[in-house]
């Protein structure tokens, strides 16, 4: 009997589900963050006004990058698959019927 793995919605193929997810939700969070509506993206994601942009950017002070510390605890927490949550309004949309499903199906 064959190993069950995991594809992601990009053809990346994983030995758990979890795993599958968390891959999902970084690629989620990179394209977001390289969309213009920075704003909504933020708040779609738990994250501090302008966060957006400094991450793209760069922190050029020391201080906008530990003005950010919760945005990146919320980062980290979403690299680690710690916050299922997020983002937001695309647990809503299941919520209401109207999003994919984010659990990727066993691939042979």
């Amino acid at each position: 009997m064959g190993k069950q793995v995991w594809q992601a919605k990009d053809g990346e193929l994983f030995d758990s589900e979890e795993d599958c997810l968390r891959h999902e939700s970084a690629c989620l969070f990179l394209v977001d963050m390289n969309h213009g509506e920075y704003e909504r993206n933020e708040k779609r994601w738990g994250l501090q006004k302008n966060f957006s942009r400094h991450f793209l950017a760069g922190f050029q002070r020391k201080e906008n990058f530990w003005n950010y510390a919760e945005s990146f605890r919320t980062l980290a927490d979403v690299l680690d698959g710690k916050r299922p949550d997020l983002p937001m309004d695309e647990m809503l949309e299941e919520k209401h019927g109207k999003g994919k499903s984010r659990s990727r199906k066993p691939s042979s």
